[in-house]
């Protein structure tokens, strides 16, 4: 389901909205939505990016539908510098966003970006707006998560603060520094040479990690780099970074569907999950480390099951001892 949480504006005295990156293509009545959540926090720069229409030939509505999504631009209606950035072509649902990405952090030092299908809680601007200013200068904390996938017991997996640390990206409403997105690289060079060691988590974490290293060079190699945040998953992970994780559930993905890219079952447990709304002041964390329990929370989510990671570990050991055992017998 959606929203349950009551459209509000942000807490007074809650800091002034960071700059806001909204990238969209072919979903205008979406797009609308966002913008309408946009409105409430008042940016005083926002930046619109649209990707350029398919072939018309097998996707005869993009040219009407990107230009709707266009001509939303104009309807910002409170004082703001609104940038915009119209592609001619279709870049793809891989370029086209990291792209629009570079050129939002190429002018902004920190912000804030949402997709078309990613409907924020009113209370993720003030919330990302207080971290951004407080970990702003903390190398190792790289990434903002806005969706935590609404889990049953966050009093349990957040330890009664408002947000931990974990290792894992999600693009689904989020917020990030220049600073951190220098090191993104969309071809992810050097994946191939990469050992195990690169993963400083320990434990079946560090095999999930692998795993997906193994998802972005398949992904890289059979789906003509129709993605981004796998390759910016894989760049924090390299790096150890630290992703911060709301312990309310601030995003909802309105996205799935048969005329989405990647999203495509809307019955998905995580399809249009409920968001609450953020409770200030915010209860901070002593220190900042990774958390088991919200990796384990990421992961589940993102990677699949921990029972195929540890089959994949067994099968990985025993194929290693037999080859110890072979290459001794030769």
């Amino acid at each position: 389901m959606s929203s349950e949480s009551p459209i509000t504006a942000p807490p007074a005295g809650s800091p002034a909205c960071p700059p806001v990156l909204l990238i969209w293509f072919n979903r205008p009545d979406l797009a609308i939505q966002i913008l309408d959540r946009v409105r409430l926090a008042r940016p005083t720069r926002l930046y619109i990016a649209v990707d350029g229409a398919r072939d018309p030939e097998g996707h005869p509505r993009d040219v009407e539908l990107t230009r709707r999504c266009k001509e939303l631009a104009a309807s910002v209606d409170w004082p703001c510098e609104v940038r915009t950035r119209f592609s001619g072509v279709n870049q793809g649902c891989g370029r086209g966003p990291s792209n629009a990405i570079t050129w939002f952090f190429s002018q902004e030092d920190h912000g804030i970006i949402l997709e078309d299908d990613c409907l924020p809680d009113p209370s993720f601007f003030p919330f990302c707006a207080e971290l951004l200013a407080r970990h702003a200068d903390h190398e190792d904390v790289m990434h903002i998560n806005g969706n935590n996938f609404a889990p049953e017991n966050p009093e349990t997996i957040y330890e009664g603060y408002s947000y931990g640390f974990a290792r894992y990206a999600q693009a689904w409403g989020w917020a990030s520094w220049a600073r951190a997105w220098k090191h993104f690289d969309y071809e992810v060079s050097g994946i191939q040479e990469d050992s195990p060691e690169v993963f400083a988590t320990a434990g079946l974490d560090r095999f999930r990690q692998q795993a997906h290293r193994e998802r972005v060079l398949s992904t890289l190699g059979e789906h003509h780099h129709d993605v981004w945040d796998y390759q910016w998953q894989y760049c924090v992970l390299r790096r150890g970074g630290l992703c911060i994780s709301p312990a309310v559930n601030l995003i909802s993905n309105l996205g799935f569907g048969e005329d989405a890219t990647h999203t495509k079952d809307p019955t998905c447990n995580v399809a249009c999950a409920s968001t609450g709304s953020m409770k200030f002041p915010l209860k901070q964390p002593p220190e900042r480390r990774e958390s088991p329990a919200i990796n384990r929370l990421y992961a589940d989510k993102m990677l699949g099951d921990a029972s195929r990671y540890r089959k994949k570990a067994i099968k990985r050991w025993i194929r290693g001892i037999l080859g110890i055992k072979k290459a001794a017998k030769s």
